[in-house]
């Protein structure tokens, strides 16, 4: 079966296998694993960060994020109206802290005006909320995976400073924004004060987020992710499997998973009844599809060993991922050239 739901489908690697099976651990709650402790401080020599703190999933990361900069109930944070926070995350803040969202429209690539977000922050008034975080997504899921302008980042860092507001990244795939754009990891967060990475995607560790920022900022998030059921004990079994896909990444699994998408971008750009997102920059693809059924389609494709996602009646995606051959390429190719062929016969 070629799964390209999501790439959070990818299978440990027998080297990350095999890491698990010989991985020192300790208690981490305590502090105590050695291997935990070896991974987060990796993560945050590699963004330039004081510290990190490992998390079994990124929504926990990033909720854990948000709880710790607005400590106290009644606080707003300005997300992206297509950011996954916001989208996909239930809500945590609102659950689990009093906090608001204030949503600002998201362009089509990735980035928010930002006058609007200016504009969003709340004044000293006794009527409103206080404005207390700022939270961007790179690469942007819904989006189409696209990686945001350095220029963005920092002119979202200049209004942030003015108003003494910190950032918080959610970085899910900053791997893949940092391959596709050269950009060293520090200098792609030099203007954020937090950030959320996944190892379980692009990667492919089987589990694993971490949050990266100061040494202080994380021992607070170290007592809400307890407080969240987030003491994982013996976790250098997971954090082992993480260190593997950090030495993957370095050595450029990621460039691979964006040269299969300019395949496929390439071979499906002919298709008559659906029509490809433009401007795709990592290992997202988005397809509209013009007429059938997004759901008949990913149906038909099923029953050809394909998984897609149907996220409406007229909307495909596709991730593509490092489990993903290139002679899964051409037959992803292939399938979808006919599936579109028999469309209105």
């Amino acid at each position: 079966m070629i799964d390209l739901r999501s790439d959070t489908v990818t299978k440990p690697t027998n080297a990350m296998r095999t890491c698990m099976t010989n991985a020192l651990v300790g208690d981490d709650v305590y502090g105590e694993d050695p291997t935990t402790v070896l991974l987060e401080n990796r993560v945050a020599e590699m963004f330039h960060k004081e510290s990190a703190l490992f998390f079994p999933s990124g929504t926990m990361s990033n909720l854990t994020a948000l709880l710790t900069w607005c400590d106290s109930r009644g606080s707003e944070v300005i997300v992206g109206d297509k950011s996954h926070i916001f989208l996909f995350e239930q809500s945590g803040a609102a659950q689990f802290g009093g906090i608001s969202y204030r949503t600002i429209k998201n362009h089509e690539d990735g980035t928010m005006d930002v006058e609007s977000i200016k504009q969003s922050i709340r004044e000293n008034d006794i009527h409103e909320p206080i404005t207390r975080l700022i939270c961007i997504e790179n690469t942007h899921n819904v989006c189409g995976g696209k990686i945001l302008p350095l220029e963005f980042i920092s002119n979202v860092r200049k209004i942030a400073s003015q108003h003494q507001i910190p950032i918080h990244m959610d970085g899910a795939r900053i791997w893949n924004a940092i391959t596709a754009s050269g950009v060293e990891p520090h200098e792609m967060v030099k203007h954020i004060d937090s950030i959320s990475v996944c190892l379980s995607k692009g990667l492919g560790a089987p589990v694993g987020s971490l949050l990266v920022g100061t040494a202080e900022f994380i021992r607070k998030a170290r007592r809400i992710r307890k407080a969240l059921g987030g003491g994982m004990r013996q976790s250098g079994v997971l954090a082992a499997a993480g260190l593997v896909a950090l030495d993957d990444f370095i050595s450029g699994i990621l460039i691979e998973d964006h040269e299969k998408t300019r395949k496929i971008v390439d071979g499906l750009n002919g298709l008559k009844h659906m029509v490809l997102h433009p401007n795709i920059q990592t290992n997202i693809i988005f397809i509209d599809v013009l007429q059938g059924d997004a759901n008949d389609i990913s149906f038909h494709l099923k029953h050809e060993n394909i998984l897609v996602s149907a996220w409406s009646s007229h909307l495909l995606r596709m991730v593509i991922h490092r489990d993903i051959s290139y002679e899964n390429v051409d037959t992803i190719i292939s399938k979808f050239i006919e599936v579109d062929s028999k469309i209105n016969k």
